[in-house]
């Protein structure tokens, strides 16, 4: 057997440097204590916000690729446990699945939970035919609709009559193991054959119900906190957890996106760039996975390359996004009985690196050093540091500073020589209460206004794509006559679309910031006119965390992505004169959904999320001038006191 410490030095050092950081985020984490011991109550609130902050920090990698790019492979390399994910899938039963490596806060007696679809969303699959029927429906294709209920129907019937009674016990609920069982692994993410499981096997029983899955792991080399997230990707029949997969995406930290090297960039794969779009290209890393299966690996990666690179740019993706080449299973094969590899996989590796290994422990080397693995974890924990890591050190390190600030104000407050002047506490509480009513109402315009103005650009980039779209279809008509079929890429509405949205969050962002610095300036002149402190300014600064998720939903199917043979058909042409009112209702009945959602799953919570800070800001200041009277309290007779307290 192989030596599992030398190989297992590659992913120790893969991840050193999330090491390293959870380290530091341990000092600072210490730090924070240390304030909390010296009891200061008036900050109490503020400083367990900062432990929470560091507490559920839990940064978040997904990986997406299509059926067959060897995600489940590529992640049984990552984490060092060849075979512990199934490989061999269908997409009919794809199921999230959540690595929690090392984890801080595992439920007690857990190694495994899985989590089953409720009663309402089952209901709506079998009601709908999923998003594929109700996409069909739109489009009027009522046969084909029917036909995809009846479809998502048989899986249902069957899966009723495999689970029995069970089936409505399980809705809705969870089941939770103390162990890591490959055989309850493959019950409930294994992507079993229905025909298989008709004939009494195991594998796959209670996958079609299963909604998500958490496994954690607590190994010496990986790190500590991190957590890999494989989802079903953008090819699963009916499109069934299409949304769970896009909302995944959009909690992440930092993305994967698998291709496979011998069909790069096919329908699926475009589909797959379409997420990028949606979210910040510097989160991504492309992995093309499967180079093994190249006749001259390292010949094809620059063709690849440059093809990748060519549709990136035609989608308005630049350069910020990182393409590594490497191979899952040859990594896999360097963890386990590397004399098991292909002969084709071998001598691609021989080609690749130029040498013929001379020995068993040379030939685990090389094939790690050009599984590419090390490089993707290099590549992931970069992105994790330099982005959200930095931005929770930033945070805490901010909210360190300010309480300790205002502790430090406190207690250097001079004994008040006239009582008498020291408002009542009824009195504070009034004029802080206006104090935060003034900045979260000015918010709350700002806010309201930027909404509306969001709706107004998402409306017109929906008029102008339409339009776009009629004249395109137009000119082909023009040139083509009405025969043949028509496309139109949508990814100029999507941009159009994520590039308002960002720059709406942007505003709102400063909008809060201005709430911030009304808070900030209304209880500088109340403490400098009641109490005689002058204080430097206090830095009003939203977190640096990400307040907004990222709009996955613009990377959700419509029917113009469609390339199977009903939307072919589709948008072939069939009675003359009607093409455009036609296509402009379904254009329009796809879109509108996109822009609905924008607005109220995505830049409603934005503008919740804001003003929440801005709220909460207002509290602690208003804390702070609490504990200021206090001290000044303190230096007066007990009857002055008695009187203003009242």
């Amino acid at each position: 057997m192989y030596e599992a410490n030398s190989i297992f030095d590659w992913h120790r050092r893969g991840f050193e440097a999330l090491n390293s950081y959870w380290e530091t985020l341990d000092q600072l984490e210490q730090a924070v204590k240390d304030v909390s011991d010296a009891d200061l109550g008036f900050v109490e609130d503020q400083l367990d916000t900062v432990l929470e902050m560091i507490d559920a920090f839990e940064p978040t990698v997904s990986v997406i690729g299509q059926v067959k790019a060897g995600k489940s492979t590529l992640l049984n390399a990552l984490i060092g446990k060849p075979g512990m994910l199934p490989s061999d899938v269908n997409p009919w039963t794809s199921v999230i699945t959540a690595l929690h490596l090392n984890a801080r806060h595992r439920p007690m007696d857990t190694r495994a939970l899985f989590r089953f679809f409720d009663r309402h969303e089952w209901d709506r699959l079998v009601a709908t035919g999923g998003r594929l029927g109700e996409m069909a429906n739109r489009a009027g294709f009522e046969t084909e609709a029917e036909s995809v209920r009846k479809q998502v129907t048989a899986m249902r019937d069957a899966t009723e009559a495999r689970l029995g009674e069970q089936f409505e016990d399980l809705l809705g609920t969870s089941r939770a193991f103390p162990t890591l069982d490959k055989a309850v692994l493959d019950q409930y993410i294994c992507y079993g054959d229905p025909d298989d499981l008709a004939e009494g096997a195991s594998e796959g029983t209670y996958a079609d119900l299963t909604k998500s899955a958490d496994l954690y792991l607590d190994l010496p080399h990986l790190p500590r906190g991190l957590c890999l997230r494989d989802t079903p990707g953008v090819n699963d029949t009916f499109m069934m957890r299409e949304q769970i997969t896009l909302n995944a995406i959009g909690d992440s930290r930092a993305c994967i996106v698998v291709l496979s090297a011998h069909q790069a960039l096919t329908t699926m794969d475009l589909a797959l760039l379409r997420i990028i779009c949606a979210i910040d290209a510097r989160e991504v890393v492309i992995f093309v996975n499967r180079i093994d299966e190249l006749e001259d690996p390292r010949g094809a990666q620059t063709a690849i390359r440059n093809s990748i690179r060519k549709t990136l740019g035609r989608m308005g993706l630049g350069e910020e996004i990182e393409i590594l080449f490497g191979s899952g299973y040859w990594a896999n094969c360097a963890m386990g009985d590397v004399n098991e590899m292909v002969p084709a996989s071998r001598a691609a590796l021989e080609k690749m690196t130029g040498t013929t290994p001379s020995s068993e422990t040379e030939l685990r080397q090389r094939a790690m050093e050009a599984s590419g693995i090390g490089a993707l974890m290099q590549a992931v924990v970069t992105r994790i540091v330099d982005g959200p890591g930095q931005a929770v050190l930033g945070d805490v390190q901010d909210e360190l500073e300010r309480i300790i600030e205002r502790a430090e104000t406190v207690d250097s407050v001079a004994r008040v020589a006239d009582p008498s002047t020291i408002l009542s506490e009824s009195k504070l509480m009034l004029r802080l209460a206006e104090i935060e009513e003034e900045a979260v109402s000015a918010f709350n315009n700002e806010a309201a206004g930027l909404r509306a103005e969001l709706r107004e650009r998402l409306d017109r980039a929906q008029e102008q794509f339409v339009a776009s779209a009629l004249e395109a279809l137009q000119s082909h008509i023009d040139t083509y006559g009405e025969i043949g079929a028509w496309t139109h890429d949508p990814t100029a509405l999507r941009m159009a679309m994520k590039t308002a949205f960002a720059s709406n969050c942007a505003r709102l962002r400063r909008k809060g910031e201005s709430a911030l610095d009304m808070v900030s300036d209304g209880i500088d002149s109340f403490l400098a006119a009641e109490f005689g402190v002058i204080r430097e300014a206090d830095v009003s600064r939203f977190p640096e965390q990400p307040q907004h998720r990222a709009p996955t939903v613009l990377a959700r199917m419509i029917t113009l992505d469609m390339q199977g043979a009903w939307w072919r058909r589709y948008w072939r042409f069939n009675r003359k004169g009607a093409a455009q009112a036609r296509y402009r209702e379904v254009i329009i009945a796809e879109t509108t959904p996109l822009i609905e959602d924008l607005m109220t799953e995505y830049f409603d919570p934005a503008i919740a999320r804001s003003r929440e800070i801005v709220e909460r800001f207002a509290f602690d200041q208003g804390q702070f001038c609490k504990a200021v009277r206090e001290r000044c309290l303190s230096g007066a007779s007990g009857h002055d006191k008695e009187r203003l307290s009242a």
